[in-house]
């Protein structure tokens, strides 16, 4: 029986629960020669169960890379009615030309709801500027908040202007600062003194992309998409045993794990070193960050109790490591993340599940900046051991990382 059989077979069976039926499609098509691209493609290409399709097309989001068979199968999809749906997964990969047909294919009949409504939501997160000109033909709230991003200076004008004439309509400033360009956050920066409350403005000015008291960047250009891969395939390490001291539940006393390793020398940050962000192993929630400095041959765990990694417990499904690609949006999501159904990044601004502030290093009182972010959607070796997403801050002149979780 063909892959793609085998797929339809699982996708139709009744007695598996959605989640169960995820799992095992990505267990099948991994364990394919090419990690199930070939197998996915021609799924999408062929099959004319919206079910099966829309499982492929998760499989195939999970991978990095294979551009050309994301791209045939996205081009089969556009023509194939209601299972148009399953290319919104593939998005971030196809080209230009063809994101551009489906804006078209929307405009021409804009119906909220319709299957090809998730394929334009995608593009408005991934690639706003081929949608905005067509705001006007959209309905949805949320495909207009995607379009923030990277919007024209007089957008951020209009926007000021509403927020003064509105009584402090925050929504309207919210905005600017979710539009994420110089002249967005030149104009928080002007508005500074019509705040009263001190901490709202500078949570405003860290997500438009500045920190308030280094005047640095609130990221590290460019932004990367990532996808957990075999350990040889990236220097950026997920998972595995760790020697030294790491954070450790005060609950359950559950020791943290390694969730990732930035290294320094293959991402284009400036990095002092390699920086390495910690999470635990259990699902207690008794505390939402873990503190670390990490150095040469030394770690050292703020706040909180501390003890030796385990290594029969797991937050990441076995030694592995993230592959980076291009981000297809530089200037920033404006669109909150869904925790457990995101995309992990290392590099640019965060795409936050809720907007908060960013943590600030015990060592030199300063504003971090955002590093990663990583998330506990499938991968293509098992689930992640935790729920949520967790988000990387790092300083670069003390080394200290931050994690912070959000659900």
């Amino acid at each position: 029986m063909r892959p793609k059989e085998k797929l339809e077979q699982i996708a139709a069976d009744a007695a598996l629960s959605v989640p169960d039926k995820e799992a095992r499609i990505i267990e099948l098509l991994s364990g394919e020669s090419d990690r199930g691209v070939a197998a996915a493609v021609d799924c999408l290409v062929e099959t004319d169960d919206e079910r099966a399709a829309d499982f492929a097309a998760i499989h195939l989001a999970l991978l990095p890379g294979a551009r050309e068979g994301k791209t045939r199968a996205a081009e089969r999809l556009r023509g194939a009615g209601p299972m148009v749906r399953s290319a919104s997964r593939l998005v971030p990969w196809l080209p230009g030309e063809l994101l551009d047909g489906f804006v078209a294919d929307y405009v021409a009949d804009p119906k909220a709801g319709s299957p090809l409504s998730d394929v334009i939501f995608e593009i408005g997160v991934n690639a706003p500027d081929r949608l905005r000109p067509f705001a006007d033909k959209v309905e949805s709230h949320f495909i207009h908040r995607s379009l923030l991003s990277g919007s024209p200076d007089e957008l951020v004008d209009a926007f000021l202007e509403r927020w003064r004439e509105e009584d402090d309509d925050y929504d309207a400033i919210e905005a600017v600062a979710l539009i994420r360009t110089p002249h967005a956050v030149r104009t928080l920066i002007a508005v500074r003194e019509e705040f009263e409350d001190a901490e709202e403005w500078e949570i405003l000015l860290e997500l438009a992309g500045l920190l308030p008291d280094t005047e640095k960047s609130a990221g590290h250009p460019p932004a990367y998409l990532g996808s957990v891969v075999d350990e040889a395939e990236s220097p950026h390490v997920m998972g595995g045993h760790v020697d030294g001291p790491v954070p450790v539940c005060p609950a359950c006393s559950a020791p943290a794990q390694r969730v990732l390793t930035v290294a320094a020398e293959a991402v284009p940050f400036g990095l002092a070193q390699d920086a390495s962000f910690f999470w635990y192993t259990c699902s207690c929630g008794a505390l939402e960050t873990t503190t670390v400095r990490v150095g040469p041959g030394e770690r050292y765990v703020f706040y909180g109790p501390h003890g030796v990694s385990d290594p029969s417990r797991s937050i990441v499904p076995g030694k592995r490591a993230m592959a980076l690609e291009p981000h297809p949006n530089q200037v920033g999501v404006s669109l909150e993340a869904l925790a457990g159904a995101s995309r992990h990044q290392v590099g640019g601004l965060p795409r936050w599940v809720e907007y908060d502030a960013h943590p600030h290093c015990p060592e030199c009182r300063e504003a971090m900046p955002f590093l990663a972010s990583v998330d506990s959607g499938p991968t293509p070796f098992g689930a992640m051991g935790f729920r949520g997403t967790l988000f990387c801050f790092w300083c670069n002149d003390c080394g200290v990382s931050v994690t912070q979780h959000q659900s």
